[in-house]
Formats: structure tokens, sequence, C-alpha cells
């Protein structure tokens, strides 16, 4: 015997009124078992808008549309703490830290830093100056402080006025520059200045080339 017609013939046995009864709880039961199905559904779905990673995803697409690369890659990285299999969040990533190599490489190139040891390579000492018919000629002493042996060494010197501005440059070169300077060798240079500037008042020499 099937439920349908036990439910019939029990309704014939009873009495109206709690027969009526009966056919109105039998009628509403598939209602409230569908209001219960469709409370378990939103209880399903809750989590999703509770999701953690959501409020760094949108910080994240954020700082990628403002350029902010660095700041992106650290949220998302945040992010992958939270939910380690996020094939969404790893791309992100992924894009991120790709955006963020580039923009670093673009920086470097339009504005490099250079950084290195301080490894001088000539000293001047006994910086001097005498003139001679006519001719100032400023003289000194270079000495190679490097490691290796350098050679066709240029010197420049600068005259300067009262105020430090440049009024004329000359260039020299050490009394045998055909040899050069083994490491730890020193060497008498001379730059001659014929008929140096008036208003001269001092000068400045470097090495502006070598080899």
């Amino acid at each position: 015997m099937n439920k349908q017609l036990f439910i019939a013939l029990l309704l014939l046995a009873l009495p109206a009124g709690l027969a009526a009864q009966l056919a109105q709880r039998n009628s509403l039961s598939p209602v409230l078992s569908g209001g219960t199905q469709n409370q378990q559904n939103r209880n399903t779905t809750q989590p999703a808008a509770n999701d953690p990673t959501l409020p760094l995803l949108d910080s994240a697409r954020t700082f990628m549309v403002e350029n902010k690369f660095s700041q992106a890659r650290e949220a998302l990285r945040t992010a992958l703490r939270l939910a380690p299999m996020s094939l969404e969040i790893w791309a992100m990533y992924d894009e991120a830290v790709s955006a963020d190599y580039v923009d670093k490489m673009r920086k470097e190139k339009y504005n490099p830093v250079i950084e290195r040891d301080i490894e001088p390579i000539f000293s001047i000492n006994r910086v001097d100056s005498y003139i001679e018919l006519g001719t100032l000629y400023v003289v000194g002493t270079l000495q190679n402080i490097s490691k290796d042996k350098r050679q066709k060494i240029v010197l420049t010197a600068r005259m300067l006025d009262e105020n430090k501005r440049e009024l004329r440059r000359e260039t020299g070169t050490l009394l045998i520059p055909e040899r050069g300077l083994l490491p730890n060798e020193s060497s008498l240079f001379e730059i001659p200045f014929k008929n140096f500037p008036p208003g001269a008042k001092s000068f400045r020499v470097e090495v502006s080339a070598y080899e």
C-alpha cells in the first residue's frame, strides 16, 4: 500500500474536523520544507560574502591601477596566506610581480643609481704654480694608488676667479707621458697657461682621462 492511499483511508476513518487539520498540515509541509531548504541555501552562500581575502583583492586592484605595484604585491601576498590554493589570487600575484619588475627596470634606466666601494685611482700631491716668460705653470705630483698600471694620463687645470667661476682651462701630461704609472708610482706633471686670464685667483686640478 502506497503512502497516498494510506493517507486517504486514514482521512475517511477519522472525524471530519481532525481529518481537515491533518490534510492542512500535509499541504503546508512542502512549503515549510522548501523554506527550510532556502534558508539552508542562504546559509551556505553567506561565507562567500565574509571572505577575508576580498578587501585585500580590492586593494590590490586599486594599487595596480595607481601603478603602486609593490604595494599590490604585498596585499596579494597577504591574501595568499589566507587562501594559498586560490588560482585567481596566484594569477594576480604573478601579474603584480611582473609589473613591479618592469617598473623598477624602467626607473633604473631613466634614473640610474650606482653604488660601489670607494677605491681612488690617483692622488694629486704638492700642487703649486709659477710664472716664467709670461706663462703660468701649474705643477704637482701625481701618484697611482690603484692596483693596475695606468697609461695615457691627461690632467686638466681650471683657472677660477674670486667667485670660483671658471675663466679658462688647459690640459697637460706627465713629464714622461708614454711611460705611464705603475701601482704606487708617482710622477711630476706640468700644465702651462700662456697669457693666463686676468682676474684669476685660484686653480683646480683633476685627472680628466687615462687608460
